[in-house]
């Protein structure tokens, strides 16, 4: 259980604390119908982290750090987390960062999660389709060099190995390469999804139109405040231009009601087709933030 645990807690790490992802999105197999990257160092750099990263709930976060400098790791070495991922629940999270992917500081890392998972049981690398790994029940971890590592899921640990050994196929050269090609991943925070028509359907009541998405590509910037960019892909030009118009209805009509904090992150707001895709782009400055802060307890002032 320990390789759903650790990744979990990696991939929210720049939630909560925190050239990488161009490596480790190469071990993301195809069939993957989600991608998603941090990097890491982006996020910790940002204005916005510096100012209010002290006032998040820790969340486990503070103990996971002490784990990682248990093991010789750091926190603040960290580069990137590539996340890939199907409904079925297939996975593969690939973590870059300085000495993550060295034999005992990996062998420590997951001695001691399972520990806080209540397993004594005592791990140690060994060949997994010939290569470095640490077994769980759930799935590999994967050493791929001193600084990556590679957590699969069973189903997936094969297509990983393969990818590792330079052979098959990765979600950016297969199933994913037009809506890779899309993505920023020099951003902060960027993803990029195939969107199931039953989840896609259940917004079905309030944006009929809209609720025909067919893909969805995004980043989250840092630079200045917090920006997020999406671009929806709606296979078709009417289908983008019906959409767009009924988003832009709904921020019409519900953006008021943001109230006077959240003003200018309504007037920021972008509602456009463009083809057979739908941009939508919203975005609080510095200012916007630490008026909207003030709503939530322990982060205005």
């Amino acid at each position: 259980i320990w390789t759903s645990t650790l990744a979990v807690s990696l991939f929210v790490l720049p939630a909560c604390k925190g050239g990488a992802s161009a490596d480790a999105v190469k071990l993301i197999p195809d069939g993957a119908e989600a991608i998603a990257g941090i990097n890491l160092k982006t996020v910790t750099g940002s204005e916005v982290w510096k100012t209010y990263s002290a006032k998040i709930p820790d969340d486990g976060v503070k103990e996971f750090d002490e784990t990682l400098a248990g093991c010789n790791l750091k926190m603040d070495d960290m580069d990137a987390v590539v996340v890939g991922m199907t409904q079925k629940g297939d996975f593969s999270v690939v973590m870059a960062g300085k000495g993550i992917g060295d034999p005992d500081n990996a062998t420590c890392l997951v001695n001691k999660m399972n520990e806080k998972n209540g397993d004594t049981t005592e791990v140690s690398v060994e060949q997994v389709e010939g290569h470095d790994a640490i077994k769980a029940s759930d799935g590999v971890m994967f050493l791929v060099d001193k600084n990556m590592v590679a957590f699969a899921s069973t189903d997936w640990q094969d297509d990983v190995a393969k990818l590792m050994g330079g052979e098959g196929t990765a979600a950016i050269d297969g199933g994913m390469k037009d809506l890779y090609k899309k993505a920023d991943t020099k951003a902060a925070v960027w993803f990029a999804a195939n969107v199931p028509s039953e989840m896609a359907g259940e917004a079905k009541q309030m944006a009929e139109k809209a609720s025909s998405v067919k893909s969805v590509v995004g980043k989250v910037d840092l630079s200045a405040g917090i920006a997020l960019d999406l671009i929806a892909g709606f296979g078709d030009d009417d289908s983008a231009s019906g959409a767009a118009t009924e988003i832009q209805a709904l921020v019409d009509q519900f953006g008021p009601m943001a109230g006077e904090e959240l003003a200018g992150v309504v007037k920021s707001v972008k509602v456009e087709a463009s083809g057979s895709d739908v941009n939508l782009a919203v975005s609080a400055s510095m200012d916007d933030i630490a008026t909207a802060s003030k709503r939530v307890p322990g982060m205005g002032g």
